[in-house]
């Protein structure tokens, strides 16, 4: 599906964005792996010469200019790096909302002003940005910082499509519920049992949802299939919001 295209994936060295070099990689597709782990950058240029890696922190927006002059042309974008914390609004850190939004936020809109300026997308070029149903669908007492970021992503997907359909860039979002990933995993304030209530609430299969059945509908967004489709935010949840 991918024969020929380039596309740069962040985050591509953890859960959703590592998954979906693998699965790229497997259609055919050259890859610009882009995140902070050494190792796991290593591994992917290991699986396959259509790999190319670069160490990059998003939040260092001054080293745009050296790391992201790719001297090529990407058929799609993937901004897949995010982090997550909660805070309650009485222990608000002004230090740790800026980190969220300067990290989930403001990265992925300095990554696409560079690589247009850069005139990195071919004509064509797909952009998909991560949200997530909590911010644009739902909410969740502590993650006021994160909402806000993931909500504002898809007003900048709403915009960014309308400024750039003239070069025939397509930018959508999705907008995943749980993901079973090392970052889910990682939610040590959730007991067993707070975990097993939370799944519940996912219709199909009371579950969370798996990696591959986020990078599916990635995938398409960045395909031809996709050709017409601009401005949207797929919700991927299996249900949870509709209720």
């Amino acid at each position: 599906m991918f024969s020929g295209k380039t596309i740069l994936v962040t985050g591509a060295t953890s859960g959703i964005g590592h998954q979906l070099c693998l699965e790229l990689l497997d259609e055919g597709a050259r890859v610009v792996a882009v995140g902070r782990n050494t190792e796991r950058l290593l591994e992917l240029s290991r699986l396959s010469g259509d790999v190319r890696s670069i160490n990059a922190d998003l939040t260092d927006m001054e080293s745009y200019q050296s790391k992201f002059d790719l001297g090529e042309k990407i058929d799609g974008l993937v901004c897949s790096a995010g982090i997550y914390e909660t805070t309650l609004m009485r222990y608000f850190s002004v230090i740790k909302h800026e980190n969220i939004m300067r990290t989930n936020l403001t990265a992925p809109l300095a990554l696409i002003a560079e690589l247009l300026k850069n005139r990195n997308f071919n004509a064509g070029a797909s952009i998909v940005l991560l949200s997530s149903i909590l911010g644009p669908v739902t909410g969740l007492i502590g993650s006021a910082s994160y909402a806000a970021s993931k909500a504002a992503l898809v007003g900048c997907a709403k915009t960014l499509a309308l400024e750039l359909a003239k070069y025939s860039i397509r930018v959508n979002c999705v907008s995943p519920g749980m993901v079973a990933s090392e970052m889910t995993s990682g939610l040590g304030y959730m007991s067993t049992e707070a975990s097993n209530a939370d799944k519940a609430r996912y219709p199909l299969g009371g579950r969370y949802a798996t990696l591959q059945e986020v990078t599916g509908p990635i995938r398409f967004l960045l395909s031809n299939a996709a050709s017409f489709i601009t401005g949207t935010n797929m919700v991927i949840d299996g249900g949870c919001s509709a209720q």
